[in-house]
């Protein structure tokens, strides 16, 4: 699983940037923009891993 923060001087400066990471990147938002945790706004997502199945021959 991949996670990513972004980072904010406005409210509208971090929702920006996660609306930036959604559109490129097929992410689920696990922190909607705050600056309850330390001043700064931020906002936190995450990517889930690709399917790790493995397919084709199998070289040994």
């Amino acid at each position: 699983m991949a996670r990513f923060t972004v980072h904010g001087r406005t409210q509208d400066e971090c929702q920006q940037a996660l609306d930036d990471l959604r559109r490129l990147l097929d992410v689920e938002v696990t922190l909607p923009p705050t600056d309850r945790l330390g001043g700064a706004w931020i906002a936190r997502a995450t990517q889930q891993a690709p399917d790790q199945t493995v397919r084709g021959l199998v070289v040994r």
